[in-house]
């Protein structure tokens, strides 16, 4: 078996390439002051269905730029008590719309597949990202 040598591996997240052919057409791009610093707060529409994102440091260029999903109306909070830089917050409403993602394992989905937040986090020049794909349900005491 032949194996390429990479440099990154986890029992419970994945690494996946973006390129830069894939883009989206950004309604938002706004730098916002979280915490001590700033960020990035952008967004995309596709089908009548909102994706908004908070980039927390500079993305651009990064490799293994970790994403984590957060609840929407959380997410400049969220984005202040990041404690990883740079990091891609993404938001996620808690209540499912139609068309729309309502939880985190589709999220996972539509990075490591394909969709629309894929596209829009491939469009702010990152070159790959991390996912957790293993998520906890319950703790076993």
């Amino acid at each position: 078996m032949t194996a390429r040598p990479e440099p990154f591996f986890s029992w419970t997240a994945r690494r996946v390439e973006l390129h830069e052919s894939e883009s989206a057409v950004l309604v938002l791009d706004e730098v916002v002051p979280v915490g001590t610093g700033t960020a990035r707060l952008i967004a995309t529409r596709v089908d009548d269905v909102d994706y908004l994102a908070l980039i927390v440091g500079d993305v651009a260029d990064r490799h293994d730029v970790s994403v984590r999903v957060v609840d929407e109306e959380a997410l400049l909070i969220e984005g202040s008590r990041s404690e990883s830089s740079p990091e891609i917050l993404i938001g996620l409403r808690a209540a499912p719309s139609i068309g729309g993602c309502s939880d985190a394992r589709h999220v996972d989905s539509q990075l490591c597949l394909d969709g629309p937040i894929r596209t829009m986090i491939a469009s702010i020049g990152v070159k790959s990202v991390v996912v957790d794909w293993y998520h906890v349900i319950s703790a076993v005491a």
